[in-house]
C-alpha cells in the first residue's frame, strides 16, 4: 500500500486542499460548512439537546461537547449572514428567579451595543421543558460611519441590520448553567426574514434538557483518573438511569480507560453508547463508530456501521471523527470501496478544525516529505 501522504497527494491533484496544493479541479463543498445528510435529527451536548433545522440550507460549521454553531446558504443577495447558535455557560451563581433571568439575559445580549445601536430589544419570560427560560427579539443597526469622506445619505442606505431571535434557558437540573439558542441574520431588510424567524422558533421548540449537575461530572472525572472507576460510577448512574447521553458517554470512557480493563469492556460500551449516539451527541457517535471498526469481545466489526457512526459525528463538527472517516475512505481497507476525493475532504475539515495529525498528513502530502507513521484509529479518549 502506498504512504498516506502519497495517497493524500494523488487524490489532491484534482481537488483543492489547502494553501500550497494542487488545485486543477475545484470542488463544491466548503471546507468550513459541513452539510447535513440528516436534517431534522438530535444534536447532543452535555446536558441537552436541540433538533437540527429541516432545511438541508443549514450546515454545521463548529461543533463541541457543550455547544454549536451553523450556517446557511441563500442565494446571492438575499441574506448577507446567517448563523445558528447553540451554547451553554456554567455562571458564577444560579439563576434562581424570574428576574435575575431577564437582568441576566438582558445585560448579555446588550453587548451587542458595543458594535451595533440597538433599536428593539425585548425579553420575555417564559416557560419552556419545565424550566424558565427568557425569549428574546433583537433588532440592531450599523453604527454610522461618520467619516467626512462618506456621503450621509449613501452611508445610510448601506448600513445593514441584525436580527436576533432566541431562547437563554436555565437549566432544570443545574441552576448554574444557562443555555442559549438563537438565529441570527445580517441583512438590508429591517424585519427578519419568515423563514428565519420560523428556523429559530422550531429550534427553540426543540431544545430538551437531560439530568445534569456539573459537580456530579467533575467529581466522577475526578475519581476515574484516581483510578477509583467503581466510585465514579456510582456517581454517575443516577445521570445513566435517567438516560443522560453525556452520562452514558462518560461511564463509557471510564471502562474503557480501566486497567486492567474488564472482560465485558466492549459489550457494556456498546451498551453504553447506542441510546447516547442515537440521540446525537458527536463524541458517543465517535466512540461507538470506532469500536464496531475494530471490534472485540462481544463486538463484532461493522465497518458499514462504523463508517455511518463516524460519518454522523463527522458531520456534527467533531474533527476525531472526521480524520478517522478520512483514513477509511482514503485507504479502503476494512471492507469497502475508497474513495480519495472525499477522504481528502474530509481530512481537510478535521485539520481545519484543529485536528493535528490531520494537519501532519495533508502538510507532508503538500511538501512532498516523508508521512509521519499510519496512526491507530483512535476512540474519543479525553476528559469531561
Amino acid at each position: 500500500m502506498k504512504p498516506l501522504a502519497a495517497l493524500i497527494f494523488a487524490a489532491a491533484s484534482v481537488i483543492h486542499v489547502g494553501a500550497g496544493a494542487a488545485e486543477s479541479t475545484p470542488v463544491d463543498e466548503n471546507v468550513g460548512l459541513l452539510p447535513q445528510t440528516a436534517p431534522g435529527t438530535p444534536w447532543s451536548f452535555i446536558g441537552f439537546s436541540i433538533a437540527t433545522p429541516s432545511d438541508p440550507a443549514w450546515m454545521v460549521s463548529v461543533g463541541t461537547p457543550r455547544s454549536g454553531t451553523m450556517g446557511r446558504a441563500a442565494p446571492s443577495g438575499a441574506v448577507d449572514g446567517v448563523a445558528l447558535v447553540i451554547s451553554s455557560e456554567l455562571l458564577d451563581a444560579p439563576v434562581d428567579s424570574d428576574t435575575a433571568l431577564l437582568t441576566t439575559a438582558r445585560e448579555r445580549h446588550a453587548r451587542l451595543s458595543e458594535h451595533w445601536r440597538l433599536e428593539k430589544h425585548d425579553e420575555t419570560v417564559v416557560r419552556h421543558a419545565g424550566t424558565r427560560c427568557a425569549r428574546h427579539q433583537i433588532t440592531a443597526r450599523e453604527l454610522e460611519d461618520r467619516s467626512p469622506r462618506k456621503k450621509s445619505e449613501k452611508a445610510e442606505t448601506a448600513r445593514q441590520y441584525l436580527h436576533v431571535s432566541g431562547l437563554s434557558c436555565v437549566h432544570p437540573t443545574e441552576p448554574r448553567l444557562l443555555v442559549e439558542v438563537g438565529v441570527s441574520e445580517r441583512s438590508a431588510r429591517p424585519t427578519m426574514s419568515p423563514a428565519l424567524l420560523r428556523d429559530s422558533e422550531q429550534a427553540g421548540a426543540s431544545m430538551a434538557f437531560q439530568r445534569y449537575s456539573e459537580q456530579a461530572l467533575q467529581t466522577a472525572a475526578e475519581l476515574a483518573r484516581g483510578g477509583h472507576g467503581q466510585e465514579a460510577e456510582a456517581i454517575l448512574k443516577p445521570y445513566i438511569d435517567a438516560d443522560a447521553a453525556w452520562a452514558r458517554y462518560f461511564l463509557g470512557q471510564i471502562i474503557q480507560r480501566a486497567v486492567p480493563a474488564p472482560a465485558d469492556a466492549g459489550a457494556r460500551i456498546r451498551t453504553l453508547l447506542e441510546p447516547a449516539a442515537e440521540r446525537g451527541l458527536a463524541d458517543a457517535q465517535w466512540m461507538l463508530g470506532t469500536l464496531y471498526l475494530r471490534g472485540g469481545t462481544g463486538v463484532t466489526k461493522d465497518p458499514a456501521l462504523a463508517q455511518a457512526l463516524l460519518r454522523r459525528s463527522a458531520e456534527r463538527g467533531n474533527a476525531g471523527a472526521a480524520f478517522q472517516l478520512g483514513l477509511m475512505l482514503l485507504s479502503g481497507d476494512v471492507g469497502f470501496a475508497p474513495d480519495r476525493r472525499e477522504a481528502v475532504l474530509w481530512m481537510t475539515r478535521a485539520a481545519a478544525r484543529g485536528q493535528k495529525e490531520a494537519q501532519e498528513l495533508l502538510s507532508s502530502a503538500r511538501e512532498g516529505a516523508g508521512p509521519p507513521p499510519k496512526p491507530a484509529a483512535k476512540g474519543p479518549v479525553k476528559g469531561p
